[in-house]
């Protein structure tokens, strides 16, 4: 029986049909002393018939529906020479549209005197915090031949949330537009890749926590890297509860995180730290303030939503070593990039080392390393001492941003403005009317409209624009002008 679906699936299933294979979360859990095949398919068995969760499916059309499947995702048995990772997980990927969201491969590695279990869950079924709880949950089992309870304690698609203080967060944008136009001047059309490993000096017991920590250092990192002192990004809530995995719901909160540095002029870091450490334990486990922002700011404003995410992970939270005295490890699919983000740092600390990723789909290479060095740089000088004045680590000159558009002769700008507002109200089906500054997304445009948009757009200017050229261009007089700057290049 199909049914509706949470407003949370809505935004990860729409955000996964812009690009197909989006939002998988693939692991290998590492077994050094073999792993016992037949064991763990039974045990997998039990826990895929037990929990609707993992007989979860999709149907995507004019509408969002899902249903409970009867049959339980198909787990595969392979024996390998040596384990290709890479070439296993191209094989493995998932799509919204598919009838199994999760896979499971069983893997024999003949010439090696370890086994790996392969498993992939698409992000809308669960994060990767729950994916964690969910492998303690399993390895505890097979190691103790009697499974942890199994029983269902709350009903399938109710989201079960810890209880905690429902403060509200305010999020001034009033300095959005600046921070944005300077993050234009940098977006080109590039993809591209880095993997760190930093080495942190050592510290007591620190006065904040260390996402605090890491989180004030990339938003300094990111104010020195735009030359603004204003930054906008957001991150993942922690508002999890740590039991539960087996509810349709436990996904990563965006909410947002906005500072502006020249408020504190030359004064030490110490009270910034404290905001960030109050504002993150003021929404712990309660309170997902997308939905506030939505409603408070204007629909133009959510691109922070997606234009940079910082994801800050720790053995405190995600563990990579499942069992210790057997020596089971859990290894991110490192192989497999995701880049449904402009920008996507993540940043995983083990005892004194982090590890980070950065993911872009929008900035030159060259711009991403000079991003990460002044990380490195800021984390460093923090974990020495929390003492640290701002002016040691940011030195930011403003200049205003202007993007003018030269309009070529013989090219009506007003021509072009006229018809993007059409297509906008033919997409919507709704006879409204598009103001010039008024968000495509405020007026009820979706990410599959989206797509379709994009495809018209095309066909009638032909110029080929990236989906993210729609959300950073999310009004009529916006697009027009890009729209316009392109027809430029393309003459």
């Amino acid at each position: 029986m199909w049914q509706t679906v949470s407003d949370n699936e809505k935004r990860i299933i729409n955000s996964s049909l812009l690009s197909k294979n989006a939002y998988n979360i693939p692991l290998f859990v590492k077994f050094p002393k073999g792993l016992n095949i037949p064991k763990m398919y039974r045990l997998l068995i039990q826990y895929f018939e037990q929990h609707a969760i993992f007989r979860t499916s999709y149907q995507v059309d004019d509408h969002i529906r899902k249903k409970t499947n009867d049959d339980i995702p198909t787990i595969e048995v392979q024996t390998f020479m040596h384990l290709d990772k890479e070439l296993l997980l191209e094989r493995q990927l998932i799509s919204i549209e598919d009838q199994d969201l999760v896979k499971v491969v069983l893997c024999k590695v003949v010439k090696e005197p370890y086994d790996y279990m392969f498993i992939n869950v698409h992000h809308v079924l669960m994060d990767g915090f729950s994916m964690n709880l969910f492998l303690q949950d399993v390895i505890r089992a097979y190691l103790y031949d009697e499974p942890t309870s199994l029983e269902i304690d709350e009903q399938p698609g109710v989201k079960q949330m810890s209880e905690g203080p429902t403060n509200s967060v305010s999020v001034n944008f009033e300095q959005y537009g600046a921070f944005k136009s300077k993050l234009l001047q940098k977006q080109v059309d590039a993809v591209h890749y880095l993997d760190e490993q930093l080495i942190l000096p050592s510290k007591p017991t620190p006065r904040y926590s260390e996402f605090a920590i890491s989180l004030t250092a990339f938003a300094v990192s990111l104010a020195e890297w735009l030359g603004s002192w204003n930054v906008y990004l957001t991150y993942p809530s922690l508002g999890r509860d740590k039991m539960n995995y087996r509810s349709l719901g436990n996904f990563v909160q965006l909410i947002p995180f906005h500072h502006n540095f020249d408020q504190v002029g030359e004064g030490e870091l110490n009270h910034i730290l404290g905001e960030i450490q109050k504002r993150i334990f003021s929404t712990l486990g309660s309170h997902d303030l997308y939905d506030d922002v939505i409603q408070r700011e204007q629909m133009s404003h959510m691109n922070i939503f997606r234009d940079i995410v910082f994801d800050y992970k720790s053995g405190s939270l995600i563990g990579k070593m499942l069992d210790e005295a057997h020596g089971i490890t859990l290894e991110e699919a490192s192989t497999y990039r995701d880049e449904k983000y402009g920008l996507h740092v993540s940043v995983y600390k083990s005892q004194n080392e982090l590890t980070v990723n950065i993911i872009s789909s929008e900035y030159e290479l060259v711009d991403l390393k000079h991003l990460l060095t002044l990380f490195q740089k800021n984390i460093q000088a923090l974990y020495r001492s929390d003492h640290v004045s701002l002016g040691e680590l940011l030195t930011v000159n403003e200049v205003a941003a202007a993007r003018e558009v030269d309009v070529m002769p013989g090219i009506k700008q007003g021509a072009v403005y006229e018809e993007v507002t059409s297509l906008v109200s033919a997409l919507l089906e709704d006879d409204v009317r598009v103001g010039v500054d008024e968000s495509f997304f405020d007026l009820g445009m979706d990410s599959m409209m989206l797509v379709k948009f994009k495809k018209k757009v095309k066909e009638k200017f032909n110029i080929n624009l990236k989906i993210s050229d729609f959300f950073n261009n999310y009004t009529a007089e916006l697009l027009t002008k890009k729209i316009m700057e392109q027809l430029k290049e393309a003459n």
